[in-house]
């Protein structure tokens, strides 16, 4: 018996057609991304520091601070990619409630596992959204932090969960690379981190709140 063909049945055949034969073209492509920008995180709640007193909602403040980013990405289909991220974000310190000295900087180092939908690498303008998760390490460097009758010169740091969300917007330059800007919200778990300082020091301990991060970023993308 002849069925006869039906329009709508016609453009579902063409479509599923055209995504296979892009699909062919545009998946199972590695790439590197590459971002630089600039970075606004929030004040950190700072929970202890070597035992000394510190008075309610003692915080952190930081200045405006800088991003660095590379990614590893691998296309699973034309528009689904699985990204491996590592990069540092860092705040110089602005003031900390009570110190008698705030010099110093607040970095997080992450390696994240992230997830990337965006339109096929073909398309001239290519928006995409995100997320990832993994482990950051925050490291806490002080130049001369000084609070009540201790002083932290040095670094310390500490490995925590953390995760992000981010969007952007590519520009194609040529069938291998790319230009764009990004948008980022970045979080890392409050910390616990330990520190050798003088003899005498109620404890060894420092402990953070959480960090969270808003960046923006031109990227650079490179496609094998």
């Amino acid at each position: 018996m002849n069925y006869p063909i039906k329009p709508h049945h016609l453009a579902i055949t063409l479509i599923a057609a055209l995504l296979t034969a892009s699909a062919s073209a545009e998946q199972n492509r590695f790439y590197l991304r590459g971002d630089v920008g600039g970075t606004s995180t929030r004040d950190v709640e700072l929970r202890e520091f070597f035992g000394q007193a510190l008075a309610p909602n003692t915080e952190i403040e930081l200045d405006p601070g800088i991003r660095f980013g590379i990614r590893a990405g691998y296309g699973l289909t034309d528009w689904l990619s699985a990204e491996v991220e590592t990069g540092v974000t860092a705040n110089r310190i602005k003031s900390i409630t009570g110190a008698l000295e705030a010099e110093g900087a607040l970095a997080n180092v992450p390696l994240l596992l992230n997830a990337r939908l965006h339109l096929p690498d073909s398309s001239r303008v290519s928006p995409y959204i995100g997320a990832g998760f993994g482990l950051a390490n925050t490291v806490l460097t002080g130049d001369n932090i000084t609070i009540g009758g201790t002083t932290l010169n040095g670094t310390t740091a500490d490995a925590v969960f953390a995760y992000q969300v981010f969007a952007g917007l590519d520009f194609a330059l040529n069938d291998r690379m790319s230009i764009g800007a990004e948008y980022r919200f970045f979080h890392a778990e409050p910390s616990n981190m330990t520190a050798d300082l003088t003899v005498g020091t109620p404890t060894d301990r420092v402990k953070l709140g959480r960090v969270e991060t808003h960046a923006v970023s031109v990227a650079f993308k490179f496609r094998f």
